[in-house]
């Protein structure tokens, strides 16, 4: 073989192995563009996936905060009712007394205990600021006053916590002859009131 012939079968052979390389190179660059693609893909989609799953977390919670609020205001909506509606039963109730005993209640035993009762009991179920709308209804029917025309309705151990007088002042901030007589007022105000025959108020006081 002469040596142009070794020579060009060289130049084949290197040309063989060139393109076989090439080959290669191609097919590798093409089989990692074809694993590019999938997995942008799904890093893509662990990433949206994630960020809904944390949306809808937060979801959850606003709707179970939103839940709970709901709850909280029907729960305190119902308390209203209630009270109201009780406030308004003792006060048609003591209507009644108070008409069937021609505006004296004590006049009667039987009358007297059922106001004593249900005054106590009231008491007990209102809230300080209709704990005053009570005081100031059986006030003004002049179940609280001790007079000599008036006698007083005993509410004797009768516990009062938290009332306010200062808003409920009948005449411009007058209450005479108001008697709380052997009540046990707890944190409660009279400040700024004009309060006559200072007497008559006969407080037990706690703290």
């Amino acid at each position: 073989m002469t040596t142009r012939e070794k020579s060009t079968q060289t130049d084949r052979s290197f040309f063989v192995t060139g393109s076989l390389s090439s080959l290669k190179l191609r097919d590798g660059l093409k089989f990692i563009s074809s694993l590019i693609l999938p997995l942008t893909l799904g890093v893509f989609t662990v990433i949206i996936t994630f960020q809904q799953h944390e949306v809808a977390k937060q979801q959850r919670e606003q709707d179970r905060r939103s839940t709970e609020l709901q709850r909280e205001q029907e729960r305190n909506l119902n308390d209203e009712r209630y009270k109201n509606d009780r406030l308004d039963s003792y006060i048609k109730e003591m209507g009644k007394l108070l008409e069937k005993h021609d505006g004296s209640i004590i006049s009667s035993d039987v009358g007297t205990t059922l106001a004593r009762v249900k005054t106590l009991n009231i008491f007990r179920q209102l809230d300080p600021q209709r704990t005053v709308r009570v005081i100031r209804f059986l006030y003004e029917a002049k179940q609280l006053t001790d007079t000599q025309e008036n006698r007083l309705l005993d509410l004797s151990t009768a516990e009062l916590f938290d009332v306010d007088f200062r808003n409920s002042s009948i005449n411009k901030k007058k209450l005479n002859n108001l008697s709380l007589t052997s009540m046990y007022p707890s944190n409660t105000t009279f400040i700024g009131l004009e309060m006559g025959d200072i007497n008559s108020l006969v407080l037990i006081l706690t703290s």
